[in-house]
Order: structure tokens, then sequence, then C-alpha cells
């Protein structure tokens, strides 16, 4: 008999965890990707970032970007947060630990890791073969758009915020994108992933396309015009200047496969016969 509870003990040890029924998710891609799961029904809580999808209007709001209190999270009775590794505090996470908690932590920064996470979330929300799925069509959609790196690749210059003048490395997934679009990032081997950088060394630099990230209109509109009194610079002179719509990039879920799409037109459209846009268009 004793040996018959051992043997019993030992195999419920080596069983992987029960799938979480109550999640609490600390990122607006990690609440994306269990909308595209379809595990909707299993979030008890969300971090507001004021663009959720309109099914989880009854969700409880945990709190922001700038506050996320430890209260607000636990009174929502989780057995599983989705945690966001780079950005929510550490030590925030360390406490929900602390206070017996299970905190997955996840931050894709390529297209490859996307498939990674996906995957892995759908193990945690028992929804492994919609998370297959969504990953085979992912990986089916981002081989349609891969092209080589050659030495007529595009140079691009990819453009976060205006004063101070932010940029993107190859350290994230934006880089990523752009590399496997065939293109080549102006600034790919600075250090950190979103660096600040001066105007003149964009202008040292020559791209040949210059591509916005802005979801309002108004913003974008005058970080284009600043660009405009640099009628030298290549990209100006092809009248190669664009907008993308800051969204479609940022949230790294398999539909960021659209975005990549869009950045693969932006850079390529010459190439592949695309009509150019007019440079004040924000891109779906």
């Amino acid at each position: 008999m004793l040996r018959w509870l051992l043997t019993t003990l030992l195999v419920l040890v080596s069983l992987p965890a029960l799938a979480a029924e109550r999640i609490v998710s600390l990122a607006p891609f990690l609440t994306d990707l269990i909308v595209q799961l379809d595990a909707g029904e299993r979030l008890v809580g969300v971090l507001d970032d004021g663009n959720l999808p309109p099914e989880l209007a009854t969700v409880t709001r945990v709190g922001s970007h700038q506050s996320l209190p430890v209260e607000r999270i636990l009174a929502t009775r989780p057995d599983l947060v989705l945690a966001w590794t780079s950005g929510n505090p550490p030590e925030l996470l360390a406490r929900l630990e602390q206070l017996g908690l299970r905190v997955e932590r996840f931050d894709p920064q390529s297209l490859a890791q996307i498939a990674e996470v996906t995957l892995a979330v759908g193990r945690l929300s028992a929804t492994e073969a919609r998370a297959a799925a969504l990953v085979d069509s992912y990986h089916q959609q981002l081989a349609q758009l891969h092209r080589p790196l050659t030495e007529d690749s595009p140079r691009v210059f990819i453009q976060l915020w205006d004063d101070p003048l932010y940029t993107i490395s190859d350290a994230q997934l934006m880089g990523d994108a752009l590399r496997h679009c065939g293109a080549r990032n102006i600034f790919a081997d600075l250090a950190i992933l979103a660096p600040q950088i001066g105007r003149e060394s964009v202008i040292a630099a020559d791209p040949d396309v210059i591509i916005l990230l802005a979801d309002e209109r108004k913003l974008a509109a005058p970080w284009l015009q600043r660009w405009r009194q640099f009628p030298h610079l290549r990209a100006v002179r092809h009248e190669a200047l664009f907008v993308l719509d800051s969204n479609t990039l940022v949230r790294p879920t398999p539909a960021a496969v659209e975005g990549v799409r869009v950045l693969c037109e932006l850079v390529w459209q010459e190439q592949r016969g695309f009509s150019a846009p007019h440079a004040d268009t924000i891109r779906p």
C-alpha cells in the first residue's frame, strides 16, 4: 500500500499544472493574445492601456502602465498572472510571487519569439490546438513576405518619437521585421532597444526610406514637415516618407504579421509596383 501511495504521489507531481481558469494579464499584447486564443472568458483582470477590445468591457481593470496596485490584482483571485518582463516592475512581480501567485513572464523581441510565446500561452490556457493553428498561419504568411538581404537592400530609418528623436535597434521586434522584409535598419547596431539619436545622425546616414510610427495624423504631420526641411535627403527626394500605425507592430502577437505586411509594402513598393501612398496618410 505504501509503495502504491508513493508511486501515485510521484505521478501527480510529474503531471503538468492544470490550465489556469482565472488569468490576470499585465501587458496589452498578452491580453490580445488571450483573446486571439479564444480564451477571453478566463481573464479576470487586465492592464488598461485605453485600447482594450470591446469583448473585455466587463473585465476588471487592475491598473495602468503607471500604477499597478498589488491589492487590486489580488482582489481578482487569479491562479495565473501573465507578465511582461521588460514592461512590468520586477519588484511588483516578485511581490506577487511572494504572496503565492503563479507569475509567467514573457517579452518577445523577434518574429520567432512571437510563435514561441503563443504556444506557451496556449499551453497555460488549455488552448493548444488554437495556438498551433495561429502559429501555423502566422508562419505561412511570414514565409510569403520574406526577402533576403542583398547589397541593394533599402536602408531604412524608423522614427518612434520626434523631440527628442528616438529610433529602434535590431535587438527588438521592429528591427527583426525590417530584416525579414529584406531591408536594413540604419541604426541596427545600437545597444539598446529604443535609442535616442541626433537628427544629424540620420542626415549623415541618408536613408532610402523614412518610416514614422504614429497612431494619429495630427501627431505625424509636424514630424514629416521637419524632414521635408532637408530636401537633399534621399528619402525626401524620392518621396519615401511614410507613416505606419504604431499599433500594427508594437503588440507582439500573431496578428503582427499584418503590420509586417504593410512594412514590407512600404519598403519595397517601387520595386514591387505599389503606388506611393501620400506621406501624410497613416497606413492601416
